[in-house]
């Protein structure tokens, strides 16, 4: 069955997770994801990254699924050359490097102009391609900390704290693979290329939800506050017997059904806690001990039973490992098994984008370091006699070393 990117080819010099999830995305969907990588330092760095085994990385596996691995040294200008005749059979080119690192190598978005006009050249970096900090190596955690994030995490006393995940990164990577997707559509109208500049920080910060315009507002420093909200009372998590459980009930009506699934109809007719401002304000000093002695003797799932049919937004909190179990999960096809040439069959997150009429199913294993690189070498004219050459050269690396 076809996909709705079939046709569509990226040449790829995303590395680590920066990047990497958005042409997976696109590969997912039927995009051609032609990853160059870097043979004499090993190839892409995920590939070495945790978690691992001795096979290989799952790590690696996950993030580039369904592309393809082609190794030529860049900074050699027969690579160079090889990389630009491949820019120019491409639609996209995608990076991660920090401004100028293309550039110093000819293969900047200028460079690709020349062999390719309507290019479409999208760059993920952590700080952007522009700007004071635009020349120098960014990370998800630099760009959480740059843009706030960092300052309203955590819980109240604690130090800034990251996020649990790459959020930055992942987030980032979401807004590169629309991006792609935009650039893609507007090319069909113009037949114009468009060069894309993301940056993580940027991204995270558009994410700061109501704290960053309340801020703009009134110039408020915020203080970390765990779990809770600023402006629904209550929204927290609690402990229970088998664990912890969520809850967030943001209007009076949902306070009310609250009060009645939990049967704690006194709470009704207490003044402290008659609007979400004023449970608020006494929810520290008094409505969270009364919610938590309430839920500590009962099982998250009793909890969820009460409140669930009253569509109260509640939940039974997982760790990472359970949640491949999950039922809902499961039902989404957000746990899949991919067959990986490398480590084997393993377990991945699904599609987060359901489609209808479109199968949300990756497409496939990650590459093998170069294992596509004599074929796509091939397709752009070089004879066998010459990557045999390139290949004793070291300028290019076939599976295995070898053509």
């Amino acid at each position: 069955m076809s996909k709705i990117l079939d046709g569509i080819r990226i040449i790829d010099f995303t590395q680590g997770h920066t990047g990497s999830y958005a042409t997976m995305l696109l590969a997912d969907f039927g995009a051609e994801v032609i990853k160059i990588e870097d043979h004499n330092l090993g190839g892409d760095v995920l590939r070495g990254c945790c978690p691992k085994n001795e096979k290989g990385s799952a790590y690696h596996a996950y993030m580039n699924r369904g592309k393809r691995s082609v190794c030529i040294d860049r900074f050699s200008s027969q690579g160079q050359a090889m990389i630009l005749k491949l820019i120019g059979t491409a639609d996209v080119v995608c990076d991660s490097f920090p401004a100028g690192e293309l550039e110093k190598c000819g293969l900047g978005y200028e460079d690709a102009c020349k062999v390719n006009p309507a290019i479409i050249y999208a760059s993920q970096t952590g700080f952007g391609k522009t700007g004071p900090l635009s020349y120098t190596a960014g990370s998800d955690l630099a760009a959480e900390a740059l843009c706030g994030l960092m300052q309203i995490t955590g819980f109240p006393g604690g130090k800034p704290t990251a996020h649990g995940s790459r959020m930055a990164d992942q987030f980032g990577g979401v807004f590169l693979a629309f991006s792609m997707v935009i650039a893609l559509m507007a090319k069909d109208e113009t037949g114009k290329g468009q060069q894309i500049d993301i940056s993580s920080a940027d991204c995270m910060f558009t994410a700061l939800e109501d704290s960053v315009v309340e801020a703009a507002m009134s110039g408020k420093k915020f203080e970390r506050e765990g779990n809770r909200s600023r402006s629904i009372a209550p929204y927290d998590t609690f402990e229970v017997k088998d664990g912890i459980v969520s809850t967030a009930v943001s209007t009076n009506s949902q306070w009310e059904k609250f009060c009645e699934a939990m049967d704690m109809p006194q709470l009704l007719d207490d003044p402290r806690y008659d609007s979400n401002e004023s449970r608020g304000k006494n929810y520290d000093s008094s409505l969270r001990k009364i919610i938590a002695d309430k839920f500590k003797d009962m099982s998250k799932w009793e909890i969820e039973d009460l409140l669930r049919p009253y569509n109260i937004p509640s939940g039974p909190g997982f760790t990472v490992a359970e949640a491949f179990e999950n039922e809902q999960l499961q039902s989404r096809n957000m746990v899949v098994e991919v067959e990986d040439k490398v480590l084997g069959s393993i377990k991945m997150p699904g599609l987060p984008i359901k489609i209808s009429g479109i199968e949300d199913m990756p497409s496939g294993s990650a590459p093998i370091l170069g294992e596509d690189t004599a074929e796509f070498l091939k397709s752009i004219g070089c004879r066998e006699s010459e990557i045999e050459a390139m290949v004793s050269n070291n300028i290019v690396m076939c599976e295995g070393g070898n053509k």
